[in-house]
C-alpha cells in the first residue's frame, strides 16, 4: 500500500496530513514551496521559513526525519523581497540563509532547519513583494504584504498597576486603550508580570510570566479606531494561581512582585484569515478549508508588529494581596 505525504511547517508549528490509498500509483510530483513569513517593523531581523512538499512511498516518520525531505538546497534558492511605494519600485532585499536549532521532540528532523533572513530595516510606507525562486528547476512562488505601523500606547492609568484599591477591594476594571493601525486586523494584548526570585541565599533572578488575552478584531483594516481591553483586578490573582504548578511549585523559593508591562501585537488581514480557518472546529466531520496567500505555493506571508508600554510597579495594596490574598498566599511572595 502506498502513502501520499505532504509535510510543511506553517507558523513554526508542524502540520501533518497523510492519506492511504489502495492504488499503487503516486501522482506525478509537482514542486510546491511551503512558506511562512511575518514582516515585523518592530524587529531588527526579518525571517522567512521555506520548506518543500514531497511525495514518498516509505515510512512517513522516517521521511520526516530526513533534512533533505524538508529543506531546499540553499545554493539552489534565490529569496528576494522587492520594495515599493505606491507601486514605484524602490529596491530589492536579498535574503540570506542560516540554520536554526530545533531541540524539541516531534515528527520532524531536529537538525538543519534552514531559515532565510535579512537585517535590513523596514519602512512604514512600503509594500513588500516576496519572490522564492528555485534556480535549478525554475520554480517560482510569490506573495506580498503591507507593513503595519508601530502602535502608540498611551501612558495612562497612573504611575502603578492597581489591582486592589485603597478600600482593599479588587478594582472593578483596569482599561487599556489603543488606536488601530492601517493594515492591522487582529490585535492581541499581553500583560507581562515581572517578579524577582531569591536563589542561593541573597541572589535574585529576574523572571516573568506572560498573561495573554483573547484576540480582538478590528472592523476594518483602515486604522484609526479605538480598541480597548478591561481587566478586573481579581482576574490577575486568579491567573497567577492558575499557573502555580508551572512557575511557583518550588515552595522553598521566596519571590517579590516587581513590575507589570503591557504588550500589544497587531497582525494583518491575511494572517487573521489564516488563524481563523485553522482554529479548532467543534465538529469532527467538518473538513477545514485551506487558506494561503502564496501564489504557486502554500502558506502565509503577512505582517505584524508588537509594541510595549512602560513597565510600572504595583500599588502597595496589590503587593499586599499578592502576599496574603486567598489566590496567591501560597505562591511564596513576600513584601
Amino acid at each position: 500500500m502506498n502513502k501520499y505525504l505532504v509535510i510543511g511547517i506553517l507558523l513554526l508549528n508542524t502540520l501533518f496530513s497523510s492519506c492511504k490509498t489502495d492504488v499503487d500509483v503516486i501522482a506525478p510530483y509537482k514542486e510546491t514551496a511551503i512558506i511562512y513569513g511575518l514582516l515585523d517593523i518592530s524587529q531588527p531581523i526579518q525571517y522567512v521559513k521555506i520548506n518543500k512538499a514531497f511525495l514518498g512511498t516509505g515510512d512517513a516518520y522516517a521521511m520526516a526525519q530526513q533534512p533533505d525531505s524538508l529543506n531546499y538546497n540553499p545554493a539552489d534558492m534565490l529569496v528576494t523581497i522587492d520594495r515599493f511605494v505606491d507601486e514605484e519600485y524602490k529596491g530589492t532585499i536579498t535574503l540570506q540563509d542560516t540554520i536554526i536549532e530545533n531541540g524539541k521532540d516531534g515528527v520532524f528532523t531536529k537538525s538543519k532547519n534552514i531559515i532565510y533572513f535579512t537585517r535590513q530595516l523596514l519602512s512604514n510606507d512600503e509594500t513588500y513583494k516576496l519572490k522564492v525562486e528555485n534556480k535549478k528547476t525554475g520554480y517560482i512562488a510569490t506573495s506580498s504584504t503591507h507593513i503595519i505601523n508601530n502602535i502608540v500606547l498611551p501612558n495612562s492609568g497612573g504611575s502603578s498597576y492597581t489591582f486592589v484599591g485603597n478600600d482593599n477591594k479588587y478594582t472593578p476594571n483596569n482599561t487599556i486603550e489603543w488606536n488601530t493601525q492601517k493594515y492591522g486586523k487582529i490585535y492581541e494584548l499581553t500583560f507581562r508580570f515581572y517578579y524577582k526570585e531569591f536563589q542561593n541565599g541573597n541572589d535574585t533572578v529576574m523572571k516573568y510570566i506572560d498573561w495573554a488575552f483573547s484576540p480582538q478584531y478590528s472592523p476594518n483594516a483602515e486604522g484609526g479606531s479605538v480598541m480597548k481591553k478591561s481587566i478586573k483586578g481579581e482576574e490577575f490573582f486568579i491567573f497567577l494561581q492558575s499557573v502555580k504548578d508551572l512557575y511557583f511549585s518550588d515552595k522553598t523559593k521566596k519571590r517579590i512582585g516587581w513590575r507589570g508591562q503591557i504588550f500589544i501585537t497587531a497582525a494583518g488581514e491575511d494572517y487573521q484569515i489564516y488563524k481563523d480557518l485553522n482554529a479548532p472546529y467543534s465538529s469532527n466531520f467538518q473538513e477545514k478549508p485551506i487558506y494561503t496567500n502564496i501564489i504557486n505555493g502554500i502558506g502565509i506571508f503577512s505582517t505584524r508588529v508588537t509594541n510595549s508600554g512602560v513597565a510600572k510597579p504595583f500599588s502597595p495594596n496589590t503587593l499586599t494581596e499578592l502576599t496574603t490574598g486567598k489566590y496567591t498566599e501560597d505562591l511564596g511572595f513576600i513584601r
